[in-house]
């Protein structure tokens, strides 16, 4: 299994861009001009997206490009112009994909964020006899043991309850680790997995070997990356390698829970994306499994961010890998379609009516 498909990294730049940032601060032009050359120079050679876009969006990216120097040219020398020019870079990364890929904001490389909530851990409540609610806010590589500890401690409910919603409206992804506790329970069988082809630079392999001392589970991290590595390392600089075998290989869980839910709907929506896009394509092959909601966000195509320092002090964050279903099954901008699709929940009410609309309609029947 590609565990680690879609690892989303947040990754607050470290003491060694703090001489970047300062001289961003005192002459943010000049500072937003060397990340912007950065990254048209640097994205062509190693980003696993990048020859497809400009094959299909060339003159787009040119012209945005063009567009992005114009606007710098026009910020004033001074601090706050840093702010402009995030948004000038955001706006040439779009021009290349909608995800996937973006740069961070240079006040974040400048002092660490404030750490995950526990708004962010899983949770499970019961909405009735016969029905609970799982919610997972994020697919973070952090949250597999937490997602383990709530299935192992809950264990009598999960198997009382017939009838399951997994809630994962606005799960940005993070790790396939994350859900793999999960799928035991979700699973009736085989499902497919379709090969990541990673794009082998010299910059790459040395971000692949790097990543996994980031991780939650390092040696996981390692073990599953090893043969990918090997493969990037045999490669041709500048092609794509695979790991050995089919394009399409036949996965299953280890173990299948017997006394599993008899039907489960997954509440989807446009902000469920990366691994969450992949977790709505995996569990879709379940049998008791429905999609409910909208379609996901569509990040799922080329993944596997890595991390590029900017000269400024901003991270630039990209993908090395491609999936072999991209090429007969994309899904990046249009996402995994639902079996079941319902409007848009604008705010709190209208998610918490669609919640209680799904378990009307596991119970029921009635829609």
């Amino acid at each position: 299994m590609a565990f680690l498909r879609n690892w989303l990294l947040s990754l607050a730049a470290s003491g060694m861009f703090a001489t970047g940032a300062l001289a961003a601060a005192a002459s943010a032009p000049a500072a937003c001009r060397a990340d912007l050359d950065d990254l048209a120079a640097f994205l062509p050679l190693n980003d696993s997206g990048a020859a497809d876009a400009l094959a299909r969006r060339g003159p787009a990216i040119d012209a945005a490009l063009s567009a992005a120097r114009a606007q710098i040219a026009a910020l004033p020398e001074a601090p706050e112009s840093a702010a402009a020019c995030d948004a000038i870079l955001d706006a040439y990364l779009r021009a290349w994909r909608p995800g996937h890929l973006s740069v961070s904001k240079l006040a974040s490389a400048q002092a660490p964020g404030p750490a995950l909530t526990d708004a962010r851990q899983p949770r499970l409540k019961l909405l009735g006899k016969d029905t609970l609610l799982l919610v997972l806010p994020s697919f973070k590589d952090s949250y597999r043991a937490p997602l383990q500890a709530l299935l192992d401690a809950h264990r009598a409910e999960l198997e009382s309850h017939a009838y399951w919603i997994v809630d994962v409206r606005g799960n940005g992804g993070g790790s396939d680790l994350s859900y793999a506790p999960l799928l035991p329970w979700l699973l009736d069988g085989d499902y497919l997995e379709h090969r990541l082809d990673y794009l082998a630079t010299p910059v790459n392999i040395r971000a692949q070997e790097a990543i996994c001392a980031r991780m939650a589970e390092p040696e996981a991290c390692r073990s599953a990356l090893a043969p990918a590595i090997a493969a990037m390392r045999a490669a041709s600089p500048g092609s794509f390698a695979g790991r050995p075998g089919a394009l399409v290989s036949v996965e299953r869980p280890a173990r299948f829970e017997p006394k599993a839910p008899r039907r489960v709907a997954v509440l989807v929506d446009r902000d469920c994306g990366s691994s969450c896009d992949q977790f709505a394509l995996t569990v879709k092959t379940g049998w008791r499994v429905k999609l409910v909601g909208r379609p996901s966000a569509g990040v799922v195509d080329v993944g596997n961010l890595r991390p590029h320092p900017l000269p400024s002090g901003r991270t630039l964050k990209y993908a090395i890998s491609r999936s072999t279903r991209a090429a007969e099954l994309p899904l990046d901008g249009i996402g995994v379609a639902p079996d079941i699709l319902l409007p848009e929940a604008p705010d709190a009410a209208a998610r918490e009516a669609e919640l209680l609309r799904v378990q009307r309609w596991l119970e029921t029947g009635r829609l």
